[in-house]
This record gives C-alpha cells, structure tokens and sequence, in this order.
C-alpha cells in the first residue's frame, strides 16, 4: 500500500507540474500579447512631436486663506456636536489638549448611536435625518477661481440661484467658487489650523504618490507650442502609477496606460496662446480614489488654463460646476462616520449647505441649482500617455448606489455596463473597528449618558 500511495504521490506530481508547465506557457504567451499590445502605442506616444503628455502630481483646490473668512469659528465636528450641550465648563475641559481623546470618542459615540438609530445605515446616506447646527461659510469675499459665468452676480440672478460672487486676490470680480464657500472653514480643508490643518488635501494628494489615483492628460495636434489656434486634448485616468521620488517630486517621462475605461476619458478642445493652454468648456469625469473610496470627479463646463514649461512640466488652474451629488460624495461621504469626528464637519450640516450654495446648471422644473462651481490647482509631469488598442476599450460604471444610499438609476451613465464595485480596506480601518465596538457597547447598554463614551 505504502508504494501505491508513492506511486499517487509521483504521479500527482507529474500531472501538476505538467499543469503548471502549461500554466507558465499560458502566462508566458499572455504577456506576450500584452507587451505586442502596448508596443505600437508606446512606439507612436514617443516619436510623435505633435503630441504632449502629462501626468498629474498635484491636483486639489486652489485655497486661498485669509483671517477673515471664518469669523465665527471653524465648521463644527460631529465631536462638537456632542458636547454642545454640555455646560461649559464641561466643553472648557474636554477640548484641553490632554483631554482631546475623549473629546473625540464622544464623537464617535454619538456618531455609532446615529448609526444604530437607523439600523447600521451611514448618516452620510441620509443626511437630512438630523438638524444638525448650520455650517459655517467663509464669509470673506475673496477667492481664486474665474468667471465661468460672464456675470457679475449679487444675490439677483435666478440662474446662479441667488448667490453671490466672489472676487480674485488680484481684484477681479465674478469670481465663481462657491464650493470653496462650503468647505473653507472646514479645519481639515484648510493648511491653517493647529490640529488637522491639510488632512484632505494630504488624503487626496496621498493617493497620487501612493498610487492610488493616476490622471494623464494629453494635448494633441500641436504645431506650435507657443500659439497654436486648434488643439484636442484628453484627460485620463490610469490604473498604473505615477513615479515620485523620495522628495514627493513627480518623476518624468514614464510611460503609463490609460484605463481601457471610456467613462473615464474626457475629450475636448482649446488652443495655446503664448504658452498657455486654454481648453474650451468639456464634461470631466474622472476616477479618485483615495482611502479606498469609490470617488469620481464629475465637473461640468470645465475649462483648464496650463502654463507649458520648456522643460515639459506644467502648472495651472480647472474650473468648473462640480456635479452636486458628485462633490458630497467625493469630498465629504463617511461610510463609517470616521470623518465627521475627526475632519471638521457634520454629513447634515454640509449637505444643506452645499444645496444652498449650488449655483451652476439650473434645472426649471425643480428650481434649482444641480452644480456648484469650483476652482483646483494642477502641477504635471511630461509622460508619455499609453492607449490601449480601440478593440479592448470598454464602458462601465462602478455600481456604488449601496455605497452612496442612491438609485441605481442616479449613478449611471447613458450606454455604459453596470459593474460591482470592489471592496479596498485602505486608510480607515481603525476608525471602521472602533465604530463597530462602539455600536457594540451602545447595543449592549441601557445607558443614554453621552458621558459614557
């Protein structure tokens, strides 16, 4: 019996090393196909002259920050919200330093009793659930951006749904920004708070070094880099990585493929003038993703103006109407109610504030704004932008309507397949593990003492 089982034993062997003999063969003629693939493209991506490519390695709002715009305070906290109150003297002691990790756990409590409240189901899904206090705005007048409108708007136009704008450092006025309204006197939105100043700019850009998020750009049909009166252009998003070095500075020329998503390309057109390119209006949908959130950009009426440097870098400004379901969820949806503790805002108070700061793309039939004008900063590398063969280009949509707490209807996009989205544990697993035992500890507690926590 014993060289019976040698004899299955060798045998097995065999029949797996034949196995495996193939399944290299398999692989080896794989990669094969797939170094064929992109050799042409990247042949054609580096002797074309006509052509200029691009890879992001700064890209988030262009803030600018003066002591006047928050003059009541910082936005509030779900940490804030749960100590309000409180006697002051209590609020006094908690938000000591020393005492800052209780002052925060009481956030999270209140955040896991919300949670609990309606059955395990993110309050960011369902942000008119709680009255939270309002948000607070930046009430200084002054902002980077640019006119996307041609008006000079002061509360009158029912186009702009009644907002007002704001004027550039320079003194330009017309300036629309109004998601910089929203957001700039949340702490964390912001470079000067002593306690998480920078926190999502240092999220966001993260996901570019770390290679979580890649965008190319390129500019084609150029003739003159100085003044060329038609260009196309493309924005991309990319699978592979941009390379930094160990001083967080872009590395240039790689080569890098664009996703063979087509969602995620954005075409349009524009002209050079002086050095400078200006893109015409394009929709921009792109692919972010930073802690493993299923995030887009989704900026309609986007115009890009980029200074082209001699040495193939580029720097410059986007503007544009931030889709308003696309900037609650890219900018401040919390699945597990993480960042409303500790990044500055409440889910409630800045989706309300977000709806009555809208002023882009008014629909009649319900009255309102549906977008929300914006301003970023772009810093690039030259790159040399791979595109796969057309005959394996695709179009689909990430199905995050469970995610977001929306139809299935609200997230698609005309002529695109629906696919499942897959699940990253990136950046918030600590927050997610203390939220369960918090719900934990309230599920299994006849206490309503918020002090508990």
């Amino acid at each position: 019996m014993a060289d019976n089982f040698r004899r299955t034993l060798i045998c097995s062997a065999a029949a797996l090393g034949l196995i495996g003999a193939a399944s290299a063969q398999e692989s080896r003629a794989a990669e094969a196909r797939t170094l064929a693939d992109i050799a042409e493209p990247a042949r054609i991506a580096v002797s074309d002259p006509t052509t200029i490519g691009l890879a992001f390695t700064y890209f988030w709002y262009d803030v600018h920050e003066t002591p006047q715009d928050c003059p009541e305070g910082w936005a509030m906290a779900l940490r804030d919200v749960a100590i309000m109150d409180l006697p002051e003297e209590r609020q006094e002691f908690l938000l000591r330093p020393e005492n800052r990790s209780t002052y925060y756990r009481m956030g999270y409590a209140l955040s896991a009793r919300r949670m609990a409240e309606q059955g395990g189901e993110s309050i960011c899904n369902i942000p008119t659930s709680y009255d939270d206090p309002p948000m607070r705005t930046v009430q200084s007048g002054t902002a980077y951006g640019r006119d996307l409108d041609g008006l000079v708007s002061n509360g009158s136009d029912a186009e702009t749904c009644g907002t007002v704008d704001l004027t550039s450092p320079d003194g330009t006025p017309g300036v629309d920004n109004e998601l910089y309204r929203v957001m700039g006197c949340i702490d964390s939105f912001r470079r000067d708070p002593e306690f998480a100043g920078g926190a999502m700019e240092d999220y966001h850009i993260g996901s570019y070094r770390d290679g979580e998020t890649t965008t190319l750009m390129e500019i084609r049909g150029v003739d003159d880099r100085q003044n060329d009166d038609s260009v196309e252009i493309g924005v991309y998003a990319s699978f592979e990585p941009t390379l930094f070095d160990s001083e967080k500075n872009g590395l240039p020329y790689a080569s890098i493929t664009v996703t063979d998503n087509k969602t995620w390309h954005s075409l349009g057109t524009g002209r050079i003038v002086d050095g400078e390119l200006i893109t015409d209006p394009f929709t921009l949908r792109t692919r972010l993703g930073w802690a493993g959130r299923p995030a887009e950009y989704l900026i309609y009426d986007t115009i890009i103006h980029l200074d082209l440097n001699e040495d193939g870098s580029a720097e410059g400004d986007l503007v544009g109407y931030f889709d308003l379901d696309h900037a609650y969820w890219n900018n401040f949806h919390d699945a597990a109610g993480a960042l409303q503790v500790a990044n500055g805002y409440t889910c409630p108070a800045v989706w309300t504030a977000l709806q009555e700061h809208a002023d882009g793309h008014y629909d009649e039939e319900s009255g309102r704004c549906t977008a929300i004008s914006t301003a970023m900063r772009i810093e690039a590398v030259p790159a040399f932008v791979i595109h796969p063969p057309e005959n394996q280009l695709v179009e689909y949509v990430v199905d995050t309507s469970d995610y977001y707490g929306v139809p299935v209807e609200q997230i698609m996009v005309e002529g695109a397949e629906l696919r499942e989205r897959q699940v990253r544990s990136l950046g918030q697993s600590d927050e997610e593990e203390m939220m369960e035992e918090l719900m934990d500890e309230l599920n299994a507690s006849d206490s309503d003492d918020s002090e508990t926590y």
